[in-house]
């Protein structure tokens, strides 16, 4: 009788006589609690009940007290109650016919045994599932259940060791189930003598040792588990050459070994397996297929992930099972081809054999008839080459079609997906990381079903056709690194399912669609061509749970819309804003800081100008998502069915390199980068709250003032880079508290004083994290604060080749400034360029000036260490411009922008606008070069010469008493590269470095000379 689901309570349902012989009565799914109890009370005369189930109710520890008068009673179903703590289980004790108790998922501690409980002597199935109990009193309650034959302790809280208790009293015991829990440490001896047993669960627990030789002693064993230890499994099997019934084994997620080379030889077994899951790891380059597969032929499930099995692929798996259903051999190392067999396995559902290093065409011919049920096919990260064959449009149950990471070229046929396609279930189609070629076909989109299309990193052309909005279901879409073109169609923005998309490194132009109608999760569209945002992008996420994660329109040639973009932004939930590398000019929206969620920011590569708004130090950049919920669910999805598509990756530049950051390090990366633009005024000392960024890059860029002091609050920042700026002050001693800093750089800028204490991570840095501030010292740098411990000045490597102190100094720094003194500001064009071109020969000369105590210079021509070509002249150049650049100027009161200097100055400001003369300089022959920079020099402002002038007459003085003592040198043409150099004032070592990047390879810092010229 069954009164299951019948919402009975306290209040109703017995009102009624219960039949005297009732053999069967379910309670099940109700609210009855103890309060019930008169109403059992009358159960407990159903003398001939055999079989009650009360699960699913609210029962509690003393329901036992009304089942006492069930003599019969050979079944007790109390799963899903309130039984809690510590079940006194003598009240059973009457129940002396009780073969079957369950207590399934309530909240059991321990079970008391008194001397009455072994009158449970009959007791064959005791199921304790997903309980609390942690084994403390377990053998001692154990050997109450003498005739025990199927025990349950899965899912509780068993911890520790299995006491070697003398586990052979159960010999009758036929299924143990110990999963779940955390056990540790070997299996005891006496565990193995339970020779009865055919069922054996040990899977997810933390068990070690070779469980190999042991399991010998369960001959009858057909069922076993072990998956989710740490158990090393023989991978000969010979273990199991006495076992005739074994047919199921999960050994997933141990380490497979190697046996003696004796037991690899072939053997037969007495048993046939049905399943063979065996995913695991092994210390070993490549271990052998196990040859008792040989004589296996009821196999339907086999799974041999990540073993590194050697050796030609095992098509004779496939001709010898024909019941097979699942064949994963995903992450071996198998080789040869992959062929169809003769005998078909009608039932195949999963082929994966991804991974590998299989060779071949691409399976074509009849496989729809081979393989009629196939469902997942994944070919992904192999060798295969050829064309993809139009016989996989006939596999009607298709939904996992993956041949990624191949060498197929040709085009996608027309036929997988239009008129005659079977593939109406298709749910992925993964083509991505092959050769293939021509324009996506339109009727690609008419796959009704899909959900994930991934198309990327092939030799796709042409455009995007507006069919795609008949992929109405579509979730992933990844067309990225292909020579796509034209517009983005605006229904890649209506796609209603659409979470992630991907059609970055391409050459799309025009608008970025609007997305106000739907709740994407990724969006990467960098590295194209285009120019606009549209009007209105994202709508408001206050529906979905997942927020828009990533925005990626990177290295683009976006110039406006940013301030509209950010407001649409504010509601979406937005974690990664990444904006590098378009044309982006005005101050940095304030609006910025109401994207509250932001965890980095990359605004770097752009045309901002003005000041850094302090609001942003008032942002969090932190994760809140340490365990990656939000990231694995909005990414991944929990319901996806093949989750290798759309594995999130960001690029943000962290430690001086471009780094890509995939889901696992995403959920703990948080970072600003403002770097390369032309922002201006002093760094916030807000930014010091941000104490959960990590990193923070505020290089290239024009900005003042001090080290804010409160950058010491960063304790988490792994990288700080603050170099190619106008800092000034000293570094604040307090960084040397910051402990994860894996790089740091205040490089070229104006600071002084002593660095901050060298300890610390601050002591794993050397002088090129500050090199080019003049007026630094202490260490690393080899100038010390204490200038009677001034450590001798070094040169760099190559240029002090006699142990003089002699310096490279270039002509061409020395030129301009002549150029520019003697000859008048209305002068022609034409008469400079032909001034320049007469003093060719003394361009490309390099003089050495070997600088002594008393002034005296001795100079020498070095013409063979240069040639006359365009590229040498400016490689030299460099080294002169951030020279100029990091140089004082006191003496026109005159900032390194405005200096007084011809040549230079235009170049860094074409440096600074990144102009075709910087960009393409091998590009422009020597004589056009030096046309192009003469006009430049032509419309140098009045500031520029006025502050020459300045210089100039400061020193003429010097000029003079240098000649009186050189006035005996020949003064022929030829040594006119000298009074250019008369001319110049050098103050510091010039070094070979790039002006608009990072230096890549630097000297020692500026030192000043011990004298004038």
């Amino acid at each position: 009788m069954t009164f299951s689901q019948f919402y009975l309570s306290e209040n109703h349902g017995f009102e009624f006589a219960w039949p005297s012989s009732l053999q069967v009565l379910s309670l099940s799914h109700n609210s009855l609690s103890n309060n019930i109890l008169s109403h059992l009370n009358d159960i407990s005369k159903l003398r001939s009940l055999e079989i009650l189930d009360l699960s699913w109710n609210n029962l509690g520890n003393n329901i036992f007290s009304s089942l006492n008068g069930l003599p019969r009673l050979k079944s007790l179903d109390l799963s899903y109650n309130n039984l809690n703590g510590s079940l006194d289980i003598s009240g059973l004790s009457n129940l002396t016919s009780l073969k079957i108790l369950d207590f399934t998922s309530n909240q059991l501690v321990d079970l008391i045994v008194r001397e009455g409980s072994k009158n449970l002597s009959r007791l064959d199935i005791l199921n304790l599932d997903s309980n609390m109990i942690n084994g403390s009193n377990l053998q001692q309650w154990l050997w109450a259940f003498p005739s025990i034959r199927n025990l349950t302790l899965r899912n509780n809280q068993f911890k520790g060791t299995i006491l070697d208790g003398d586990w052979s009293k159960l010999k009758k015991l036929e299924e143990l189930d110990l999963s779940g829990n955390e056990f540790v440490g070997k299996l005891p001896s006496s565990f193995f003598n339970m020779t009865s047993l055919l069922t054996l669960n040990l899977s997810n627990n933390h068990f070690i040792g070779n469980i190999g030789p042991n399991l010998a002693s369960f001959t009858s064993l057909e069922y076993l588990n072990f998956e989710g230890n740490q158990f090393e499994f023989p991978i000969s099997f010979t273990q199991f050459s006495n076992h005739s019934n074994l047919k199921f084994i999960y050994g997933n997620g141990n380490k497979v070994i190697l046996d003696s080379h004796s037991t690899m030889k072939t053997w037969v077994p007495k048993f046939q397996l049905q399943v063979l899951q065996l995913s695991s790891i092994t210390e070993f380059n490549s271990i052998p297929l196990p040859n008792f597969l040989l004589y296996q032929y009821n196999l339907t499930y086999v799974d041999f992930t990540g073993c590194k099995l050697r050796g030609e692929f095992p098509n004779w798996l496939l001709e010898n099972n024909t019941k097979m259903e699942n064949l994963i051999l995903q992450n071996c190392s198998f080789v040869g081809n992959f062929q169809l067999p003769s005998h078909p396995p009608l039932n195949m559902a999963t082929i994966d054999v991804s991974y590998n290093a299989i060779t071949g065409q691409m399976l074509s011919n009849n496989i729809s008839s081979i393989f009629p049920n196939l469902v997942h096919l994944n070919m992904s990260r192999n060798a295969i080459h050829g064309s993809i064959p139009y016989e996989l449009c006939h596999l009607s149950s298709l939904r996992v079609l993956d041949l990624s990471d191949n060498e197929l070229s040709g085009e996608i046929p027309n036929n997988l997906s239009g008129d005659g396609s079977q593939l109406i279930d298709l749910t992925y189609l993964l083509l991505g990381g092959n050769s293939l070629s021509g324009s996506i076909p339109s009727n690609l989109f008419n796959l009704y079903s899909i959900k994930g299309l991934d198309l990327s990193n092939n030799n796709f052309t042409g455009k995007i056709s507006n069919q795609i909005k008949n992929s109405s279901s579509l979730i992933e879409l990844s067309m990225s690194n292909n020579h796509l073109e034209g517009s983005i169609p605006s229904e890649v923005g209506e796609l209603e399912s659409l979470t992630f998309l991907d059609l970055s490194q391409n050459n799309f132009s025009g608008c970025v669609p609007s997305f106000v109608n739907i709740f994407p999760t990724v969006i990467h569209l960098g590295n194209n061509k285009l120019s606009c945002l549209s009007k209105n992008m994202f709508g408001r996420n206050l529906v979905l749970s997942f927020p828009l994660l990533t925005l990626d329109l990177s290295s683009n040639e976006i110039s406006n819309g940013i301030h509209d973009l950010i407001h649409d932004l504010r509601d979406t939930g937005l974690k990664f804003l990444l904006m590098k590398g378009n044309n982006f000019t005005g101050n940095i929206p304030k609006q910025l800081c109401h994207l509250t969620d932001l965890d980095i920011l990359d605004l770097s590569y752009n045309n901002f100008i003005g000041e850094i708004p302090s609001c942003l130090g008032k942002m969090l950049f932190e994760n809140e998502d340490p365990d990656g919920t939000v990231f694995y669910e909005a990414i991944y999805g929990v319901d996806r069915i093949y989750n290798r598509f759309g594995k999130e990756r960001e690029n943000f530049t962290s430690k001086k390199r471009l780094e890509t950051y995939t889901v696992s390090i995403l959920i703990y990366m948080s970072g600003i980068d403002l770097s390369h633009n032309k922002l201006n005024g002093s760094i916030p000392y807000e930014l010091g709250n941000l104490t959960r960024i990590r990193a923070l890059n505020l290089s290239n860029n024009l900005l003042t003032g001090k080290v804010p002091a409160t950058f010491s609050n960063l304790v988490q920042v792994e990288s700080l880079d603050l170099s190619f700026n106008m800092l000034s002050g000293q570094i604040p001693p307090q960084l040397s508290g910051l402990h994860y800093l894996e790089v740091f750089s205040v490089a070229h800028n104006n600071l002084s004083g002593a660095t901050p204490e060298w300890k610390g991570q601050l002591s794993t840095f050397d002088e090129s994290s500050y090199e080019g501030n003049q007026f630094l010292c202490g260490p690393p740098l080899p100038k010390s604060c204490n200038p009677s411990e001034q450590a001798p000045a070094t040169l760099p490597n190559g240029l002090n080749n006699d142990g003089d102190n002699d310096i490279w100094v270039d002509i061409e720094l020395m030129l301009p400034n002549f150029t520019a003194s003697i000859v008048p500001r209305g002068i022609a064009k034409k008469i400079k360029r032909t001034l320049l071109k007469s003093l060719t020969a003394s361009v490309y000369r390099t003089l050495l000036l070997s600088s002594h105590h008393n002034s005296q210079g001795n100079f020498a021509n070095l013409f063979s260490r240069f040639s006359c070509t365009t590229k040498n002249w400016h490689k030299t150049l460099n080294r002169i411009l951030w020279a100029s650049r990091t140089s004082p100027k006191e003496s026109t009161n005159s900032t390194p922008f405005r200096l007084a200097f011809g040549h230079d100055t235009i170049l860094l400001v074409e440096i600074y606008v990144q102009s075709t003369i910087v960009l393409r300089p091998m590009e422009i022959p020597t004589d056009e070069y030096w046309n192009m920079m003469l006009d430049k020099l032509v419309d140098v402002d009045e500031e520029r010469m006025m502050a020459l002038e300045v210089l100039l007459r400061q020193k003429e003085r010097v000029t003079k008493a240098y000649n009186k003592k050189e006035a005996e040198k020949d003064e022929e043409p030829g040594n006119l590269d000298i009074k250019a150099a008369e001319m110049a004032e050098v103050r510091h070592r010039i070094f070979l470095i790039c002006p608009w990047e990072r230096p890549k390879d630097v000297g020692p810092p500026p030192i000043p000379l011990p004298g004038p010229i």
